[in-house]
């Protein structure tokens, strides 16, 4: 199992919360970013299997690669400021995903809520990007941002074909 970085919080739902009020985070910072992102995928995953269309579905599952994508941003912004990359863990190495995965209900307002918390992803990163001090870092981070703008949208659209 990969150690929580130091001063992190024990628990994904904390990590989340924690995470999302961060405009100049630290390298102990985003290793916690890197281990939700990757994370995320799994959450994704689980929430994909709750629905039944085959659309919806595809939707939510992309999101997951990308948010997989984002850890390995995440962590490779962590080499270009400090020279030493943070590994992305497996889902079975991620102290976050430790406790099982809750089975999610999802319906409109479900996937309303998520998509909030995607689109102001993109100033999360914005910020994240401002603060870092490192141009290479920076271009990652913004990348991270405007996919997550993308995620909000799959999201939308995966809440009309549930609608449909």
């Amino acid at each position: 199992m990969q150690p929580l970085p130091q001063g992190a919080p024990a628990t994904l739902t904390e990590a989340f919360g924690y995470i999302t009020n961060l405009k100049t985070p630290s390298i102990e910072d985003m290793k916690v970013m890197v281990l939700v992102e990757a994370a995320s995928k799994n959450l994704y995953e689980a929430i994909a299997e709750a629905v039944s269309d085959p659309q919806a579905k595809a939707l939510l599952q992309a999101n997951g690669r990308e948010e997989l994508a984002h850890a390995h941003r995440v962590a490779k912004a962590i080499g270009a400021i400090t020279g030493t990359d943070y590994p992305v863990p497996s889902p079975e190495e991620n102290p976050y995903l430790e406790a099982p995965l809750p089975t999610y209900t999802v319906n409109k307002a479900m996937l309303a809520s998520l998509a909030a918390v995607e689109f102001a992803g993109d100033d999360l990163y914005g910020a994240w990007a401002e603060h870092c001090g490192n141009a290479d870092a920076a271009a990652l981070f913004r990348l991270n941002g405007r996919e997550e703008i993308g995620h909000g949208e799959r999201l939308q659209q995966a809440s009309a074909l549930l609608a449909a």
